[in-house]
């Protein structure tokens, strides 16, 4: 057996600094192996099966290191590889989202090259083999944020990690383990899936009209969507994710693509079921392959495709934390900190012929996360939706947002990061004093009236004024009363918020009595 690395390990990379290091592969069974970077060397022995793996000491932040592998006479040398700050981008479609499509982007290409600054995406994988049945020849490799490179980076995950490096001043590298569209089911333990999101698993079964779950991998292949090595970029992707297409734009592109797959003889309707909606498939075929592949922690951005069956929606906090709970166990890291970002508004994506049914109940799913767990930290992106295109085209808010929480939270940096959250009403005389943590600057309110604000009096609602005090907001409604109101902020599926505290970072969604 010839000595390899996981391929994630490979020219380029960046290795998390201050925190052991794991790096593993495969060798001759019983052979000795060596790994040694930065003057340090570790040793381990291959098991039966030809698995090793070693534990690199914490390591400092530097940059064009060699890591060197030896087993025996065989020798692997890496090289130009950096050590800082890494982050795993986890998530569905609106994290995947490409730089090539960002609103931005050709604002920053002129000046992106920075070495320091690193990105890896994940191949998107939902079966077994799958990089060997398409091109992948584009994805798995580390990539530096050039020019040309640019294109293939998460948009949120180069915003961030230039937010970093900025202050930082050391290497930052992302690796990408998202793939649109995707459920929660997908990225939790299969066995937890198909108890944590029933109605996901229905409907994934419910597609594949008799034919067997190891039918459908086996003939993955057949199956024209799961070609994600994008040797070129898709269609699909220049369509819909760099311009917000008219229903009948994109309706004539769906029925060509119905019509290919039809004329492929050899596929049976079954076949045609997507792989990566199958319960833990991508946890079994992308997180599984990088646990354990140093990290500071996790950004994620996922939800939107649990809006897709009814009943999900209400099982979105359980799933969030399953995914958690089961990243942790794959990683052997109970304190893996996640940054999550909250859905923004939203409406009906048109093109697709999409409306959100039940978003309000999946954000209260992510900030009960966020409550109940001390390694979970919230990203508002209220102000950030487009209400007619499930994706909107400006990451870079949401990528700066998260990198504040990184600095603050988990880099121990006295900077402001956290959303402005109402955490107490209180009624003196005709007035409404809603009081909030994170707002020590003051709140700001961007315009004439507060949106997404609703007064409701015995359900009804009622008008009223608002003006900021510090970090309290004062409402004065136009009919003043005793009898028990309910203040309500961003709890439908559109809105776009303008609430913000001094670090023009948006209030979060609520509902409070008083």
């Amino acid at each position: 057996m010839t000595l390899t690395l996981a391929p994630i390990f490979s020219n380029n990379m960046v290795l998390q600094r201050e925190l052991p290091v794991r790096i593993w592969g495969q060798s001759n069974p019983g052979s000795v192996v060596e790994v040694s970077v930065q003057g340090s060397t570790v040793s381990c022995t291959a098991d039966k099966t030809g698995c090793w793996e070693c534990t690199l000491p914490p390591l400092i932040a530097s940059e064009g290191e060699m890591l060197n592998v030896r087993a025996g006479d065989e020798r692997i040398t890496l090289t130009d590889i950096a050590v800082g700050e890494v982050f795993v981008a986890g998530g569905q479609s609106n994290m995947e989202f490409w730089m090539r499509y960002d609103k931005q982007v050709e604002e920053f290409r002129p000046t992106c090259t920075n070495s320091r600054i690193r990105f890896y995406d994940q191949p998107k994988c939902s079966y077994p083999n799958q990089t060997k049945d398409c091109d992948y020849s584009k994805v798995g490799i580390w990539r530096k944020a050039t020019h040309e490179d640019l294109d293939y980076f998460s948009a949120i995950g180069y915003y961030f990690a230039r937010g970093l490096e900025m202050v930082l001043d050391m290497p930052v590298g992302i690796v990408g383990c998202n793939y649109g569209g995707t459920k929660s089911l997908a990225w939790m333990k299969p066995e937890h899936a198909r108890i944590v999101q029933p109605e996901q698993t229905a409907a994934f079964e419910a597609q594949l009209h008799g034919l067997s779950y190891d039918e459908l991998l086996a003939n993955g292949r057949l199956n024209p969507s799961n070609d994600k090595g994008y040797a070129t970029w898709p269609a699909w992707n220049e369509l819909f994710l760099g311009q917000s297409p008219s229903k009948e734009e994109a309706e004539a592109f769906m029925a060509s693509v119905v019509a290919g797959m039809q004329e492929n003889a050899q596929v049976k309707p079954g076949m045609l079921t997507p792989t990566k909606e199958a319960p833990g498939a991508l946890f079994t075929y992308m997180v599984q392959p990088i646990a354990g592949f140093a990290t500071r922690g996790v950004l994620w951005y996922q939800g939107e495709s649990d809006d897709e069956n009814d009943g999900a929606q209400a099982r979105h906090a359980k799933a969030l934390q399953t995914i958690i709970a089961d990243w942790r166990d794959a990683w052997q890291r109970a304190d893996l900190p996640f940054l999550v970002v909250q859905l923004p508004g939203f409406g009906s994506w048109e093109a697709m012929g999409m409306g959100a049914h039940d978003w309000p109940t999946i954000r209260a799913g992510q900030q009960k996360v966020a409550d109940e767990d001390e390694y979970v930290w919230l990203c508002s992106a209220s102000d950030m939706g487009d209400k007619r295109d499930i994706h909107p085209k400006e990451k870079k808010p949401i990528g700066e947002r998260l990198s504040l929480l990184a600095l603050h939270h988990l880099l121990g940096m006295e900077v402001p990061a956290d959303a402005p959250r109402c955490v107490g009403a209180e009624r003196k005389g005709p007035w409404i004093i809603l009081q909030f943590e994170h707002a020590e600057n003051g709140l700001v309110i961007a315009g004439a009236e507060v949106n997404a604000l609703e007064l409701l009096c015995n359900g009804a609602s009622t008008t009223f004024q608002a003006g900021t005090r510090g970090s309290r907001l004062v409402l004065a409604p136009t009919n003043p009363t005793s009898d028990p109101l309910e203040v309500r902020f961003a709890q439908t599926n559109w809105y776009r918020t303008n609430l913000y505290n001094g670090a023009n970072i948006p209030a979060l969604p609520f509902a409070i009595s008083c």
